[in-house]
């Protein structure tokens, strides 16, 4: 009986980790820095979300 315990404790950890690394592998890094808010802020003004003044204000305050 305790051999079927060991099993089935080894089966359900298998199944964690197996979890576990599907959710990391498709995890995607959140953008850091200076580049990347200078790269959504580009991108905001490419989709015509923000006006010219804007988008140049707020590329003035990000350097």
């Amino acid at each position: 009986m305790g051999a079927m315990m060991i099993g089935w404790l080894l089966l359900v950890l298998l199944v964690i980790t197996a979890g576990w690394a599907a959710i990391s592998y498709n995890r995607r890094p959140a953008p850091q820095g200076q580049d990347s808010a200078r790269q959504i802020l580009a991108e905001r003004y490419a989709r015509g979300e923000i006006g010219t003044e804007e988008y140049h204000r707020r590329l003035d305050a990000l350097r």
